[in-house]
């Protein structure tokens, strides 16, 4: 498309809210108004992906002309899918997509009000700029929302005066009526509803985003503005893994569940202790004058036992796959024990080294409940940030060394470059832990030393 063009299209496109420019060459004018909430695109996009590093599908509320979901489909490997409710804006949001050559992108004529986020699917983060405060019911937008992603950047006003407030369905709000003088400025809705600043927080909180970090705040005596991030609780904890490379994640399975897999355990255990079963896959060491001890069964998807499918549930495969941020393949399987008043420490050590940090991981799934009186894992924080060639003896040294208590059914989460290790179980508790290892299927893995 030459810039002749270029400005025949745009110029059919007016009046334009941003305006347009490309490659240096200012094609529309944008909006005589002024707005509060104006942030640099690509500023705002940096912003995000620092909020959700591995944010790979990502959801844009309100893309209006497709200013910020340009600058969010710079990022490589990511793909958009931009809501507008006004069709002028959508079309013009298409021509900047068209004109840049952004093919990771879908827009979509919806009204966010109305529509069933459902139909969607799920995505790792959600942008919500501008729009919050042009809906009739802000925190019913907020839970949807959290229906689909597990994060949420949001840059939206709050009302910050106490006069005029209305109690609506819990909440404090300040009736406004849309009077922009430019209508597609404005939201679908006529008569919309901005949240005080506590029932902001609070219909994030009350949508299920459990971690609200402020990134920026204005205030004023009425119209305040505010960037926020919110995560849920598995986002909160994504984060957690990948800033301290292992998080508790609680339970995935029902509690059934984890009973067949106990027993199941028991049963593959008891084929060592009580029946003497040898096999390259029991690991044990001698104990002078005792009966050799027994610390991990590996290929623990081979052996014959009752419980060998639910290894392969999804649910496991699912969320390995939200912390790694990519699809993940099982690619270890092993039951790791510590058998009571026996059971000597896991010396210090990293799985893996000579791969990149977040990209494989270790999914624990604790049979037992587990404390540092009976072993429980140890990690130092952020050391699967460090380089490959560390000493892992120092690293552990300096610490700090942090136990990771756990209850029966939790799932600990840890990256396979994190420095850890555990002590010994001098209590009278066993701890038994099924872990699965999953790697992005592109990555190609050593197999894992005896």
């Amino acid at each position: 498309m030459d810039r002749r063009e270029i400005q025949r299209r745009a110029k059919e496109l007016e009046p334009w809210v941003n305006g347009f420019e490309f490659e240096g060459i200012r094609y529309a004018e944008g909006s005589d108004h002024g707005y509060l909430l104006s942030q640099d695109p690509a500023d705002r996009a940096r912003a995000f992906y620092e909020a959700f590093p591995g944010a790979t599908r990502i959801l844009e509320l309100g893309a209006l002309e497709g200013a910020d979901t340009l600058a969010l489909a710079r990022q490589p490997g990511t793909s958009i899918l931009g809501l507008e409710g006004r069709e002028e804006n959508l079309r013009r949001a298409e021509f900047v997509m068209e004109v840049h050559g952004a093919t990771n992108v879908e827009l979509r004529i919806a009204d966010v009000e109305t529509l069933d986020f459902a139909t969607l699917g799920r995505f790792d983060a959600v942008l919500c700029a501008g729009l919050l405060y042009h809906v009739r019911e802000p925190w019913a937008l907020l839970k949807d929302a959290a229906r689909v992603s597990a994060g949420i950047y949001l840059s939206t006003h709050y009302w910050g005066s106490s006069d005029g407030l209305e109690t609506l369905d819990g909440y404090s709000v300040k009736h406004v009526r849309e009077e922009h003088p430019e209508p597609q400025a404005r939201g679908l809705s006529v008569d919309v509803r901005w949240l005080d600043r506590a029932s902001l927080f609070a219909a994030l909180e009350n949508a299920g985003f459990v971690e609200i970090e402020v990134l920026h705040e204005r205030t004023s005596a009425e119209v305040c503005d505010i960037v926020v991030v919110g995560r849920a609780r598995l986002g909160a904890q994504i984060r957690r893994f990948r800033e301290d490379g292992f998080v508790n994640a609680g339970p995935v399975f029902a509690d059934d569940t984890i009973a067949r897999l106990k027993a199941g355990a028991i049963d593959l255990i008891s084929r060592f202790t009580e029946h003497g079963h040898v096999s390259d896959d029991y690991w044990n060491y001698d104990v002078e004058n005792e009966a050799p001890v027994l610390y991990r069964i590996h290929n623990l998807e081979k052996q014959d036992w009752a419980e060998r499918e639910l290894l392969f549930r999804p649910e496991l495969a699912e969320l390995a796959a939200a912390f790694v941020g990519s699809p993940v393949v099982p690619t270890a399987f092993a039951l790791v024990l510590k058998e009571p008043k026996r059971a000597a420490g896991v010396p210090w050590h990293r799985d893996r080294a000579n791969v990149a940090p977040h990209t494989v991981c270790n999914l624990s799934i604790c049979l037992d409940t587990a404390g540092p009186e009976n072993g429980c894992l140890e990690g130092v924080p952020g050391s699967h940030l460090l380089p490959d060639d560390i000493d892992v003896p120092e690293i552990r040294d300096g610490g700090p060394r942090v136990p990771v208590p756990s209850k029966v059914g939790d799932v600990i989460v840890h990256d396979v470059r994190l420095v850890h290790g555990s002590g010994p179980n001098p209590s009278d508790q066993w701890r038994r832990t099924i872990v699965i290892e999953f790697a992005n299927p592109a990555i190609s893995l050593p197999s894992l030393p005896s």
